[in-house]
């Protein structure tokens, strides 16, 4: 009797297979791209990029693009979702969605509660990141296939990766991390953004993969939120910049002046810290210490002697100084705190935090900015001095 007990309680933990379905019955959406619909007053329009499985099978077919897009309007996301089965001829799968692409229009229309299917959903995961497409529309950007990655899914990700170990603009952010700071007190959003360096020549997919110059999906400054609202752009070093201040740089390139040419300091480690004082007027504090390397000069300097070193690193300061306030100076201009200085009161001040966070935006856009930096050089290169053409 106790083995017949025994033998019912492990079939009833072995979970069932009602939910099996095989490789060439699944369509896999790896990405969603969401655009204002062309069609429904306030409703979406939505891209679903869907990756045909069976080509992921050791025995599978590896012949043409492995990925479709299909499109759908609908007033709402889920809505969508279960219209684009009209057209999609597999059992949509949403579990491993990896990268969810917003259109600028409907970013500065405001995002509003675009997320909540996202995270109400018992499919997807909300560890994929989010970006803005720039200029153009969602479905453009996940139209692309370029000769190097197999997919525009793999592209965005890859790109974005890449770019913030090399220069630091494209740090990704996960759609649990935009929720939070959209319920959050005293930090805005700041999302990374992505374009097509051009257009299609061609809309044969084939000519773009075998053209020397092809269209490809370029990383593009970081979009500043109010609210929910997509209101102005970082671009180039100012979004570097942004990334500086909250810490999120691996490592990053600063050219400085040389005499009548350049030299290059890379950054090997860096870290920001912020700071709220109030007396005698409210000021927002960044301290960034960072260690850097010389990896190119153009000029003759003797790096031999510490007090040209000394000196190059005073340079470098003030650079990154006048950098980072010029960059703290245009969120302030939005009227958007997408640095948290706000939340970093709270924490160092709550009673004052309780009594003016309504009118925080205000109090820091006029607030003063006072930027600390400590830059040290540990590493000339493998060459003390430049060589010299004869």
């Amino acid at each position: 009797m106790r083995k017949l007990v025994a033998l019912l309680f492990i079939l009833m933990l072995i979970p069932g297979c009602s939910n099996y379905r095989e490789l060439n019955q699944l369509g896999l959406v790896i990405a969603m791209g969401i655009d204002v619909s062309q069609d429904i007053d306030n409703g979406y329009r939505v891209t679903f990029q869907v990756i045909n499985p069976s080509q992921l099978s050791p025995t599978g077919v590896s012949t043409g693009i492995p990925v479709s897009n299909y499109t759908a309007e609908a007033v709402t996301l889920v809505d969508a979702y279960r219209r684009a089965s009209n057209i999609i001829p597999r059992y949509n799968d949403v579990t491993h969605l990896s990268l969810v692409v917003i259109s600028e229009e409907l970013a500065r229309k405001g995002t509003g509660l675009v997320f909540d299917a996202f995270e109400r959903g018992k499919q997807a995961k909300s560890t994929f990141p989010v970006f803005i497409a720039r200029g153009t529309s969602a479905e453009n950007v996940l139209g692309v296939v370029e000769p190097l990655e197999s997919n525009p899914t793999k592209s965005v990700g890859s790109t974005s990766e890449n770019n913030q170990k090399i220069y630091g603009i494209s740090k990704t952010t996960p759609l649990h991390e935009v929720i939070a700071t959209l319920s959050s007190e005293g930090k805005d959003l700041l999302l990374p953004g992505i374009k097509l360096n051009k257009k299609l020549t061609s809309k044969n997919q084939n000519d773009n993969i075998n053209n020397i110059k092809p269209s490809v999906i370029e990383v593009s400054g970081l979009a500043i939120f109010k609210k929910d609202k997509l209101v102005s752009w970082y671009d180039g070093e100012m979004a570097r910049n942004a990334n500086l201040i909250l810490s999120e740089i691996d490592t990053t390139s600063f050219p400085l002046p040389c005499k009548e040419k350049n030299m290059t300091l890379i950054t090997k480690r860096s870290k920001g810290t912020m700071k709220t004082l109030l007396k005698p007027i409210p000021t927002l504090q960044v301290n960034i210490a960072i260690n850097t390397e010389i990896s190119e000069m153009n000029c003759t300097k003797d790096l031999t002697d510490k007090k040209v070193l000394t000196d190059i690193e005073k340079d470098l300061e003030k650079e990154i100084i006048r950098q980072v306030q010029r960059t703290i100076q245009i969120s302030q201009g939005s009227g958007t705190d997408v640095f948290g200085f706000g939340s970093t009161l709270s924490k160092e001040n709550p009673r004052y935090w309780k009594k003016h966070k309504k009118e925080w935006n205000t109090i820091f856009s006029k607030a003063k900015v006072e930027v600390n930096v400590k830059a040290s050089i540990n590493d000339s290169g493998l060459v003390t001095n430049p060589y010299e053409p004869k």
